[in-house]
């Protein structure tokens, strides 16, 4: 199946351009992290085991991770873009060995302005729909535009969180950019603009390399 995928460091805004990417191609758009929070939420099988990895402070392994991309594909998508998918090489070659890649866009971002931007986010606590009270805040405050629940913040969106992801991105994910560079499917984006604004510069890679095609 067809992909894309977005890298860059926490509050770079993957999460927003991946969204807007999928409803633009009609693409199928898979959250991982999104996907362990509903598991988590549910406790199934792997929400307990998710769980119990996270409280212990480790990453979650690449098999389960490949389990719960497995189980989340809907066969009948177009296309799929990839949010927080992959972070590490194993789950690098496992995307380039099992999907046609099309495209990997790598948001550059300076950690100061991601701190900023991780500090104004927040999430409903009900529906999980994700705001940022700078480039997408709610309607009403503290209430979510869909359902009307309480707008939280993340618990890894502490600065303890904060710290902790940063230094797991510069040593698991960073090096990803070095990889697909040597494949030749990356382009580094400058997150430090506008939703729209980025937005437009990722579609004008994608014209790019249609024509190159």
């Amino acid at each position: 199946m067809k992909c894309y995928a977005f890298l860059g460091i926490q509050g770079s805004g993957k999460g927003t351009q991946a969204e807007k990417l999928s409803k633009e191609l009609g693409y199928q758009h898979i959250n991982i992290g999104d996907l362990f929070r509903h598991h988590i939420k549910e406790e199934t099988d792997i929400g307990l085991r998710v769980r119990d990895i996270i409280h212990r402070g480790e990453l979650v392994n690449d098999e389960l991770v490949f389990k719960v991309i497995r189980q989340s594909i809907d066969p009948q998508a177009q296309g799929i873009v990839f949010d927080g998918f992959p972070r590490t090489i194993p789950q690098a070659q496992h995307l380039m060995d099992n999907f046609e890649l099309i495209w990997v866009f790598y948001l550059d971002l300076p950690e100061e302005i991601a701190v900023e931007r991780i500090s104004a986010r927040r999430i409903c606590k009900d529906c999980h729909q994700n705001y940022n009270l700078k480039t997408q805040p709610p309607k009403i405050a503290d209430n979510c535009d869909l359902c009307g629940g309480e707008l939280i913040i993340r618990r890894d969106d502490s600065p303890e969180g904060i710290h902790k992801r940063f230094l797991e991105f510069y040593e698991q994910t960073r090096p990803l950019q070095a990889f697909f560079e040597e494949q030749n499917v990356l382009s580094v984006i400058e997150a430090d603009h506008g939703i729209e604004d980025i937005f437009e510069l990722i579609m004008a890679e994608i014209r790019s390399i249609k024509q190159e095609a």
